[in-house]
């Protein structure tokens, strides 16, 4: 067996299998983890409630602190294959040692042995140093972004790679010592160099050395969530034990206490793609479990709220940790004329299961001028079994605020609808959403935990003339080239296979946006007529060509192009409103 088959017969095992459920690293997590002076910083747990606020006047949060919030930064080495000339055989030895055992544990013993330099020194391969953040009350196989950086100085770009053999350790500054740590997770998958800075604009200067696998690293074991008590004692602990499984378990008992200063929390099923919301229901949960006190704790509840700077999400939780029973009282506030009254007694009801509750949400996720708009919208993702909710969220993906549409398509991606029809491409390369819509077009590109693109209107279509890549341009071995003069009724594409740098014949390309992608990312295979139906070309290049084509200057696609902001500023410039920086592509 060839060095260069064995490298793609590696590349194929370490194709994982997509859990889409939610995970990873917000925002200012994936900033962090592209600025190595942070590397060791954390971010603060969830702030214990304030002792003053009439909703946690004797509430289990006054008794405790969560132990288990903080991020774990976890740090590995790895192989990036399938490079093809643009990777180096150069890199720490330690690294290269630990490695080469690594691929001796993964070789099927029954193929002749191939050594860890060669591959190296084939210049399709690179060693790189994997870094990530496994998020706090992370379950096993949760998944989160990875950072990958090439380890020497030979290699020249990880574009169009895939990562192997990545384990995720503990994070320590010694070498021998995050190599011989416990293996808290693994990380495998393609490699996502982006021509975009953090927050989504064209970047005037392109670190090929550097990129990420979305969503590529799967947590190993649990992480544990634990309620340390302020005052240990064993009576107490039992007591927060047996008011929490009273309120919340319907099976196996979700609160263990076999300690006098610590309960153990296990996180019960609904609630594992929103724990911190499960949390804070805990933090705001009365010991006390008396109907008549829970009835009368309403009521004082409702009186604190309709006052002057009303502390209304700390009252809407503490409702929501009472339950059903403060139904009646809520729904009275449904209509008042604060609209914070209004909307957080309706947010109450809608997550307790009440319909009238998820209509006043709605209410205020169509209003424009609404501060409570875009958590609205949020909180609409979360109505999965309420008729209405969907629909709602279908209605604003037409919205002429750009921000408000890609919210919406947020939300309504959580539950199957048909606004909403999804493919995915090539196994692990990307997903690719149509967007029923009748707004302005919108091409939404995704940049965290999975490769996804999300194009508003199944009828948009490049308008030529187009080329690409034309003057946008880096140092990155460029595989398809596209082009249409004036008045063509389709694309012309020329694609480079990188292992033998011989071009295909020219291919005919739809017009049409969604089949465009569909054809560039989709399986390189062909029919039964000899036609090509995919290229299998890789994500980052995808998106590369979209931003190109949506340049304001150019509108080969007539549509705003957004890529998912990492900087973690929440609002996009709408059409009109936008700026782009200079850039070498």
């Amino acid at each position: 067996m060839s060095l260069r088959v064995w490298i793609q017969r590696l590349a194929v095992i370490a194709v994982i299998a997509w859990s889409l459920a939610p995970a990873g690293c917000t925002k200012e997590e994936i900033r962090r983890l592209f600025d190595k002076e942070e590397k060791k910083s954390q971010p603060e747990p969830i702030a214990p409630p304030a002792v003053s606020s009439v909703a946690v006047q004797g509430t289990i949060g006054q008794l405790v602190t969560i132990d288990g919030l903080r991020l774990t930064h976890v740090r590995g080495f790895g192989l990036v294959v399938d490079l093809v000339d643009t990777g180096g055989s150069d890199g720490p030895e330690v690294v290269k040692n630990y490695l080469a055992k690594e691929i001796r544990t993964w070789q099927d013993p029954s193929q002749p042995p191939i050594s860890l330099q060669e591959m190296l020194d084939s210049r399709d391969a690179a060693m790189v140093e994997v870094t990530g953040l496994i998020p706090a009350a992370a379950r096993k196989g949760d998944r989160l972004d990875v950072v990958v950086r090439a380890l020497g100085t030979q290699t020249k770009s990880l574009v169009g790679g895939r990562l192997v053999l990545g384990s995720l350790k503990l994070y320590a500054d010694t070498p021998a010592g995050v190599i011989e740590g416990t293996t808290l997770g693994t990380a495998a998958g393609p490699v996502f160099v982006s021509s975009l800075d953090l927050d989504g604009k064209l970047a005037k200067k392109v670190d090929l050395r550097t990129g990420w696998v979305l969503g590529g690293g799967i947590a190993k074991e649990d992480r544990r969530v634990r309620l340390v008590l302020n005052d240990p004692r064993y009576s107490l602990a039992q007591q927060i034990v047996a008011r929490l499984n009273g309120r919340y378990s319907t099976g196996d008992p979700m609160a263990v206490g076999q300690s006098p200063s610590y309960v153990d929390l296990h996180i019960p099923e609904k609630f594992l793609a929103h724990k911190r919301l499960f949390l804070e229901r805990v933090l705001f949960t009365s010991l006390n479990p008396n109907e008549a006190f829970l009835a009368q704790r309403t009521k004082d509840l409702a009186t604190v709220i309709v006052e002057p700077h009303a502390e209304y999400e700390s009252i809407g939780l503490a409702w929501e940790a009472i339950g059903q029973m403060c139904l009646p009282t809520v729904k009275e506030l449904y209509t008042h004329s604060t609209p914070e009254v209004s909307y957080f007694a309706g947010r109450t009801g809608m997550r307790l299961g009440d319909q009238r509750g998820m209509e006043v949400v709605a209410k205020y996720a169509k209003q424009a001028d609404s501060p409570l708009r875009n958590q609205a919208i949020d909180e609409l993702g979360l109505a999965m079994d309420m008729y209405g909710a969907g629909e709602c969220l279908r209605g604003l993906l037409s919205d002429p605020d750009a921000n408000v549409r890609i919210r919406a398509y947020k939300a309504l991606r959580q539950r199957p609808h048909p606004a909403i029809r999804s493919k995915v491409l090539y196994e692990d390369n990307l997903i690719l959403d149509i967007v029923e819509s009748t707004g302005p077009y919108l091409i939404y590109v995704q940049r965290s935990m999975v490769p996804r693109i999300a194009v508003f209107g199944s009828q948009m279509s490049c308008k030529p003339p187009a080329i690409y890549p034309g003057e946008h341009r880096d140092a990155r071995r460029i595989q398809a080239q596209i082009s249409a003069a004036e008045g063509a009724d389709s694309l012309t594409v020329i694609y480079n296979n990188k292992r033998t740098r011989k071009n295909s014949p020219p291919l005919t390309v739809s017009l049409n946006v969604a089949e465009m992608i569909s054809f560039l990312g989709g399986t390189p295979v062909r029919d039964e007529n000899g036609n090509v139906l995919g290229l299998g070309a890789p994500y980052s290049e995808i998106v590369d060509i979209l931003a190109v084509f949506c340049d304001p200057d150019t509108k080969t696609i007539p549509a705003t192009f957004v890529a998912e902001d990492l900087e973690g500023k929440e609002e996009v410039k709408n059409e009109g409103e936008r700026e782009r920086k200079e850039s070498e592509f």
